[in-house]
């Protein structure tokens, strides 16, 4: 059950990434998408399609520019 849910996004949890988290990244090509995994234990996972992740990509290119 979603936390909130609006305009095409689900929210369960408010995640916040501290330096050192190990992070993982499994691209499926034939859905054409991606599944980002954080935490030792895959504690938070962000599934993404390509657009979604150029978004992400353009996004963090911002952040650190």
């Amino acid at each position: 059950m979603s936390l909130y849910a609006q305009s095409g996004v689900s929210v369960e949890s408010y995640v916040e990434m501290r330096p050192g988290v190990s992070v993982r990244c499994e691209v499926d090509r034939l859905n054409d998408q991606a599944t980002l995994s954080f935490g030792a234990r895959e504690d938070f996972m962000l599934l993404l399609d390509r657009n979604a992740l150029v978004q992400l990509v353009d996004l963090g290119t911002r952040a650190i520019g």
